[in-house]
């Protein structure tokens, strides 16, 4: 059966009243590979064929008495998650929840201080702005409106706020992730400057790349717009996939299921929503 439609049948376990006790309660630390097998076993019929089920780090979620985590299903060809919360005893299970928090932004200085900041491009770095590290991919249609959300916030904003960009290249896109290993290189090589110059450029014309010509799309796109050596970088996936792939992992290990998704000081929010960034950015400048 297709994930999407298991979604949309949306298997919904009621999580019992022992999962709510009091903090007096000993916390059980779930094996998340028994998890794993318990799933394999109760749904063999959704898993698709010839693909290898992993499971992610299980770990507290928003809501007290579940924990959070997500199941991958990996083909030759692509990648798809199936986020869930799971209640402290494991005995129930939701899948892809949505979770909604009335109480507004709140700061989570753990997740932030979870991010690997090494080599990833930034727009100032000036430590007491509001951080906002955003997770995209260069071939998706809602990145790009992403990109010029990005573009509007650093416009209003200057360097009150610091824009970092992770990468997190979905599979079935199918030149995202060479988008992704060329803006690396450029990042490491050539500055952060000119990777946010290249940033603009792919977005801005993202309908002209394509997987079989990337290279020579790439210079039709580049030359007449940029003096840097960009050239330098095409072909850089032995040296930067094991680095894009450690942002892909850190992304699902903290909670990151779509593109864009933007954190915001440890607030997470999927989606170009113009609107919650900006709410989160003013609530925390104001606190």
């Amino acid at each position: 059966m297709n994930l999407v439609r298991f979604t949309l049948f949306i298997l919904f376990f009621i999580v019992g009243c022992d999962s709510f006790r009091g903090d007096q309660e000993k916390e059980v630390i779930l094996d998340k590979n028994k998890v794993l097998k318990d799933f394999k076993g109760k749904f063999s019929a959704i898993i698709p064929d010839e693909s290898i089920v992993t499971i992610s780090a299980i770990k507290d979620s928003p809501i007290k008495g579940l924990k959070e985590g997500v199941i991958l299903f990996k083909t030759m060809n692509e990648t798809q998650q199936l986020s869930f919360f799971i209640s402290n005893d494991g005995r129930y299970i939701i899948f892809q929840p949505q979770v909604y928090d009335f109480s507004g932004p709140t700061r989570n200085p753990d997740l932030m201080n979870s991010i690997n900041y090494n080599g990833v491009p930034s727009t100032n770095d000036r430590s007491d702005s509001i951080r906002i590290v955003e997770y995209s991919d260069f071939q998706c249609p809602a990145c790009k409106y992403g990109a010029n959300i990005v573009a509007r916030l650093k416009s209003e904003y200057g360097d009150k706020i610091t824009f970092y960009f992770k990468h997190y290249p979905l599979s079935f896109h199918k030149w995202a992730d060479d988008a992704a290993y060329f803006t690396s290189c450029i990042n490491e090589k050539l500055g952060a400057t000119n990777f946010w110059k290249a940033h603009d450029l792919i977005f801005a014309n993202q309908e002209k790349l394509s997987e079989q010509s990337f290279n020579e799309n790439i210079n039709q796109i580049f030359t007449a717009k940029v003096k840097f050596d960009f050239n330098s970088c095409l072909n850089s996936e032995s040296k930067y996939s094991k680095f894009v792939e450690s942002s892909i992992e850190e992304g699902v290990s903290l909670g990151v299921r779509s593109t864009p998704t933007f954190i915001v000081e440890g607030h997470i929010i999927p989606g170009a929503d113009y609107k919650k960034i900006k709410d989160a950015i003013d609530t925390f400048i104001e606190n």
